[in-house]
């Protein structure tokens, strides 16, 4: 099959077709070398209508400015419409605490995505090949994978950017083609191409071992291995979606509205390794951490795990908790907030409450009794409250009760887990704990007879 019919069928399987009267726009990402120049030249001679979208990143000099300079010649030379934007990649990379590939590979899918958005364009076409997706199989085999990462890249996937038109379509209509067949199809054209003298790719050097040593060990085994491994990259893409419609089955059974997991429906899936490890390994966790967990997932409540993405899964009752670090440090902070005398306010993110003050007759007053609401006499209050989360040593006289307690140790008796606990607030009163939020009152702000003014303050 030749390179071009190769593209035109990868394009048809993605949903890209043309007519003589309509086309749609492709941009492509041109860096200058072999690949993403066959890319281009080949949609280009198959009648798609392309633009070529070219990053600076500013990291090589003048080397990068020699590649700039080529691809504008190339596409002046072909009349390919060309965009060209220049990224100040070591000071984003710095800014924002990410290595150098990171900060390049953000920038300009961001770029990638507002372009996509300005042009009208329906994809983004990228020039990954069939070696380059060999070579992602073996890395992730040697890395240790599931089935996900057995299939390679994908021909067609969404990537989210954070574009208001998000995700963005990216294509690899070369995925069916090795580099010699690119660099053969360039030289039958006699056209050049560049030499990227670094790589943005974060695994380069391992991809590097793989490509020199690797592949040509396992070649001497069977000439064609390259082959061998793309088609079964393929049969295991469609054994995936069939594995897919059954995680999403056990899925249903294990995980509950609030995004937990049930031990005990986790113990009666057909492969409960498999689907914890589905569910915990995007959100970070390791191969290793996800055996632990599995393995003593019945165990006493307490136990917690972190994994690399900022996720915290915590043991607690017959359920496995699963909470973002980010949410937890924003809610577990201890500084206080005041309130204000009245109106609505939401101190934390998901706590909503209405304050109201008025005149009463505590002859006729009805005090509220639920637990979402809190009545306080307004002149035993040292205003303004404040609100914050529970400290270490917390103690309060709960109404009703002599003596005080730990709010830790009612927290306990509630049976909160500890995620429960480092989101449970208190409203203060100078130094005193005047309501643990939700849960019980204090006592010495209550209203009595001689109550003239009170101060209710209710959940929404």
């Amino acid at each position: 099959m030749s390179l071009l019919h190769c593209i035109e069928k990868s394009l048809q399987a993605s949903g890209i077709t043309r007519t003589d009267d309509n086309s749609p726009l492709l941009l492509v990402a041109l860096s200058g070398g072999a690949d993403s120049v066959c890319l281009l030249l080949a949609l280009h001679e198959l009648g798609f209508r392309v633009h070529a979208l070219h990053c600076n990143f500013e990291l090589r000099g003048t080397e990068s400015d020699g590649d700039e300079a080529f691809c504008r010649r190339l596409c002046r030379q072909y009349e390919i419409p060309l965009s060209v934007h220049h990224f100040r990649t070591r000071s984003y990379a710095q800014r924002h605490h990410v290595s150098i590939e990171m900060a390049a590979r953000e920038l300009r899918y961001q770029w990638f995505a507002e372009q996509r958005d300005e042009l009208g364009a329906q994809a983004l076409c990228v020039a990954h090949h069939r070696d380059d997706n060999i070579e992602t199989l073996l890395l992730n085999l040697i890395r240790g994978t599931g089935i996900h990462g057995l299939t390679g890249m994908k021909a067609k996937s969404l990537i989210d950017t954070g574009s208001p038109s998000r995700p963005l379509p990216v294509l690899r209509p070369l995925l069916n083609v090795s580099k010699d067949d690119i660099e053969t199809w360039l030289s039958e054209q006699q056209q050049e191409w560049i030499t990227d003298s670094s790589n943005l790719d974060a695994d380069a050097a391992q991809r590097n071992k793989i490509r020199l040593q690797l592949l040509p060990l396992m070649e001497e085994l069977n000439p064609r291995v390259r082959e061998t491994l793309a088609a079964t990259a393929t049969r295991l893409a469609e054994a995936e979606a069939l594995y897919d419609d059954a995680v999403a089955g056990e899925r249903e059974r294990v995980e509950h509205i609030d995004g937990s997991l049930s031990v005990s429906a986790l113990k009666e899936a057909t492969s409960s390794a498999t689907v914890l490890h589905e569910i915990l390994h995007p959100r970070g966790y390791t191969a290793e951490q996800v055996r632990e967990i599995h393995d003593t997932m019945e165990g006493e409540s307490g136990k917690l795990w972190e994994s690399r993405e900022g996720w915290r899964l915590l043991r607690d009752r017959g359920r496995l908790l699963m909470q973002k670090d980010e949410d937890a440090s924003a809610a577990s902070s201890p500084d206080g907030t005041y309130l204000p005398l009245e109106g609505f306010v939401e101190p934390r993110r998901g706590v909503r409450m209405l304050i109201r003050r008025q005149a009463i007759d505590p002859a006729t007053f009805v005090i509220p009794r639920d637990a979402s609401t809190a009545c306080f006499d307004l002149e035993k209050l040292t205003l303004p409250l404040a609100i914050r989360t529970v400290r270490d040593g917390d103690r309060f006289q709960p109404f009703g009760m002599a003596g005080t307690r730990l709010v830790s140790d009612l927290l306990t008796d509630l049976k909160l887990s500890l995620f429960d606990k480092e989101r449970q607030l208190v409203i203060c009163s100078a130094d005193r704990i005047a309501w643990v939020l939700g849960r019980r009152v204090a006592a010495g702000f209550e209203v009595d007879s001689s109550t003239r003014h009170v101060m209710t303050i209710t959940l929404l």
